[in-house]
């Protein structure tokens, strides 16, 4: 067999139909979506349930009630823990937004060999696990007397997600034109207000989605604030939703309540989503783009 006929063959045996891959990519996308949204249904399944109609099937309740959400939408410390849990997010929002962006717009201007390898640098800080750095932050935290104290773990927090925050905002930045910085500082702009009002304008789409995904992580954030937010007035929405699954010393756990407590702390992000979807979506095709 000559070498044009045998590639040919070999095309055609490893060639799959299109529509045949089309099939395939849908089927494993309703798997994947069905997988992810089968907990949510679980939790949702229980929080209209009674004590007594408990039951490990994904079957419907026999008897409807809205009893557990009321109850939770009357719970004080689902409240308390909403309020710190939003007080945590936007500081954590707000600073890894201005000096994340700031250190990014630094290292995208600056050029050469170094800006190169602390891009480098940020980048394998970005790999080591936030669980890894507990014991050393946790040990600051008592020596700085910073335990229960809500500013430093927002502190603790961005210094953390710092490194993706300047990662993801370097190469966007990187695509703006130095033009626009050169006809700014003739103005008389300096660095904070070029970027501030030149750069950061031009990167809604991006900053968006960043804080999207800033604030999601944030208002997840369960490990950290359990070692550190010991003191239950300060505690977040998450941990207070955890104590919830676990049963008070003598007294029946009570599933669909925590069910629906949880159900409840999720709404903030689900509305945030809906509510920034359209710039979630133009920070996609942007950085396709870049």
């Amino acid at each position: 067999m000559s070498d044009h006929k045998y590639e040919k063959a070999k095309i055609k045996e490893f060639y799959i139909p299109e529509k045949k891959t089309k099939i395939w990519v849908y089927i494993v996308a309703v798997l994947l979506v069905a997988l992810y949204l089968l907990p949510i249904y679980v939790m949702l399944n229980q929080s209209f349930r009674y004590m007594t109609d408990l039951s490990p099937r994904l079957y419907l309740p026999a008897q409807w009630t809205l009893d557990n959400y009321k109850q939770a939408f009357a719970n004080a410390d689902l409240w308390n823990g909403f309020k710190n849990s939003f007080v945590y997010v936007v500081e954590v929002c707000a600073l890894e937004v201005v000096f994340g962006g700031l250190a990014a717009y630094g290292l995208a201007r600056a050029g050469g060999k170094l800006s190169t390898a602390l891009r480098t640098f940020n980048i394998c800080i970005m790999m080591i696990p936030s669980l890894s750095l507990l014991v050393g932050t946790y040990s600051l935290m008592v020596k700085f007397h910073m335990i229960n104290k809500i500013w430093a773990l927002s502190l603790q927090t961005a210094a953390i997600g710092m490194s993706g925050t300047m990662f993801f905002y370097t190469s966007f930045i990187i695509s703006i034109p130095k033009d626009l910085d050169e006809a700014a500082a003739i103005d008389g702009a300096g660095i904070f207000r070029t970027f501030f009002q030149i750069i950061l304008p031009q990167l809604k789409p991006v900053t968006v989605t960043r804080l999207i995904m800033i604030a999601v992580g944030t208002w997840n954030n369960y490990a950290m604030p359990t070692y550190l937010l010991t003191d239950t007035t300060k505690a977040t929405v998450i941990q207070t939703v955890r104590k919830a699954f676990y049963a008070v010393a003598g007294a029946v756990q009570n599933v669909p309540l925590a069910c629906a407590m949880c159900a409840v702390a999720l709404l903030p992000v689900i509305v945030l989503y809906i509510l920034l979807q359209r710039y979630i979506i133009e920070g996609q095709l942007d950085s396709v783009s870049k």
